[in-house]
């Protein structure tokens, strides 16, 4: 099954209004879920950016941090939306291994990170991209490109328009994607999106009724 961008954000705002199931926890959820399967590594670049995909990044890196593994976080702007910030500050408390892409002198650091690091991952634009992607962050995924070693998607790969899977200015071109709760229709575009893993996240399904209020 593959779903839309307009069909996910509907499951994710029912999940949280009719539900009650709070964003926090469902960010949580993705995380853990994507921690999980890519644990078996030892080494880490997490690039993120500033809405709600950068702050699974941000999670994500959280439990790889908090069990051992070697993590630097890149940040491109600063984080916006409130899940995001709640995480940053987090992790802000267990790491002094953050850095943030404001220019282009930036990204020696990063070029030096992604190429000790076995894993990359890509946490800079979810599903909400709905722009061309210049500047700052088109250098930021075109060095990913090329000198990430295993470049694991969150959700989408950035830069992919949801629906159409075109690029958008910019696109990562993953190894493989973590598609949160369903596939997302753009993902048809294996030449970008590379190898599908679909995880759950406990979002109630679009045709799942429990009891009424």
């Amino acid at each position: 099954m593959t779903i839309t961008k307009e069909s996910m954000e509907k499951l994710d705002k029912r999940a949280i209004e009719d539900f009650g199931i709070d964003s926090l926890i469902l960010m949580e959820n993705a995380a853990m879920a994507v921690f999980n399967h890519i644990k078996r590594y030892n080494s880490y670049t997490v690039v993120c950016g500033s809405g709600n995909n950068g702050g699974d990044g941000l999670a994500v890196a959280r439990h790889l941090i908090l069990n051992n593994k070697e993590v630097d976080v890149f940040i491109i702007q600063e984080a916006r939306t409130p899940d995001a910030k709640k995480n940053l500050e987090i992790l802000e408390r267990m790491t002094r291994n953050i850095y943030y892409i404001n220019e282009t002198e930036d990204l020696v650091r990063l070029t030096k990170s992604l190429k000790e690091k076995e894993v990359v991952v890509d946490a800079i634009f979810g599903i909400g991209l709905d722009r061309e992607i210049v500047g700052i962050c088109k250098e930021t995924i075109n060095t990913i490109n090329k000198y990430g070693h295993l470049i694991v998607s969150i959700d989408i790969p950035s830069g992919m328009d949801a629906n159409t899977g075109n690029i958008q200015g910019a696109s990562i071109f993953a190894h493989e994607t973590i598609a949160i709760h369903e596939e997302k229709i753009c993902l048809k575009n294996t030449r970008i999106s590379g190898k599908i893993t679909k995880v759950y996240i406990g979002i109630p399904g679009p045709y799942q009724e429990f009891i009424k209020k």
